[in-house]
């Protein structure tokens, strides 16, 4: 039904997965050079370093709109999906004998409307989120 999708879902998330690994050790290296930068000035008072401007305070999602940005998100996809189902029975019926172009062209509204509607999701959790934040 999705076939268009799985190759670059599958690149997408091998990328993720080599970028994530190279980060994982060029941290490493930037930790151990510190660390070593900081056992050389042993004499200096190390009780007020501020070592999370270097490290980072670690990934948190303080944005209080983040699940309306994701509900939006699936709602949009959930309807895509609805309306991709409408169409594609609509044109093509639910005959049991569907040949391969009709598959095809299946795939392509249920694509096209899924991921239409997930951006129009999107916009729409935007313009809400703009509106909340204007009030405050």
């Amino acid at each position: 039904m999705m076939e268009f999708i799985s190759i670059p879902v599958t690149f997408g998330i091998g990328a993720y997965a080599f970028y994530k690994l190279v980060e994982l050790f060029a941290r490493k290296k930037e930790r151990i050079m510190i660390i070593e930068r900081l056992s050389q000035i042993s004499s200096t008072n190390i009780e007020n370093l501020d070592i999370s401007r270097i490290f980072g305070e670690g990934k948190n999602f303080s944005n209080k709109f983040l699940s309306l940005r994701i509900g939006s998100l699936l709602m949009g996809l959930g309807f895509g999906l609805l309306v991709g189902i409408v169409i594609a029975y609509g044109m093509y019926g639910s005959s049991g004998s569907i040949s391969y172009e009709t598959m095809q062209s299946m795939s392509v509204v249920y694509g096209a409307s899924t991921l239409c509607f997930g951006g129009l999701g999107l916009i729409v959790g935007f313009i809400v989120e703009s509106k909340m934040s204007k009030h405050k």
